[in-house]
């Protein structure tokens, strides 16, 4: 009986330094290469990111940084104005898991200004609503796509979903809206099986 506790504590620690691992197995690798500023005419027209000829490659980096990008408008200094209670701004998103990234397990999105939230988040997976999908931060600042499977490499993800500010009625908003993304993916299998290595050696001097 006395052994029991520190195999149980071993097993827990190793359970929990896995999972330290999944939840740092996010960013962006290729951060150089990806556009950063985006704008829209006016309100209601919203903001597509893509590229001319297509989906913008991503590639998951597990030390990687997120990827930061403004919404802008068309006010001289390159801002947006919105007013309070107006309809949501809709936001398109087509994206590609880069052939040499990892696969996508999650999605993330975060507005940086507290005062917007997310609404009516659509996603597709390869141009098909993908099974088991679940969504978590609608109605708040930040919004997350978990899959049921890992999305793999070349895949393409078209995301669509709106944004909205909260302010009161009679306000408006008048800004540049920075949003933070990121996909996350399982750490490296190789992490994984020097935890679960050093968790066996630990239990055989046991």
């Amino acid at each position: 009986m006395k052994t029991q506790n520190p195999i149980k504590h071993l097993v827990i620690v190793t359970i929990s330094l896995v999972a330290a691992q999944v939840a740092f197995a996010q960013g962006v690798g290729n951060l150089g290469s990806l556009p950063t500023q985006f704008t829209t005419p006016a309100p209601p027209n919203g903001w597509t990111v893509m590229n001319s000829n297509g989906p913008i490659p991503v590639v998951l980096d597990p030390n990687g940084p997120v990827w930061g990008k403004n919404f802008g408008g068309s006010n001289p200094d390159g801002s947006f104005t919105y007013a309070a209670g107006s309809q949501p701004l809709p936001v398109q998103e087509l994206l590609q898991v880069d052939p040499t990234s990892p696969p996508w397990t999650d999605w993330h999105e975060v507005a940086l200004d507290p005062g917007w939230s997310w609404a009516n988040p659509f996603v597709l997976v390869n141009f098909s609503v993908p099974a088991g999908l679940t969504i978590t931060g609608v109605g708040t600042s930040s919004l997350s796509f978990f899959f049921s499977s890992p999305v793999a490499p070349g895949s393409t993800i078209d995301i669509r979903k709106d944004l909205v500010w909260n302010g009161a009625l009679g306000t408006s908003f008048t800004g540049v809206l920075p949003i933070h993304e990121y996909p996350t993916g399982v750490p490296e299998p190789t992490s994984i099986g020097l935890l679960c290595i050093g968790g066996l050696c630990a239990l055989r001097r046991r």
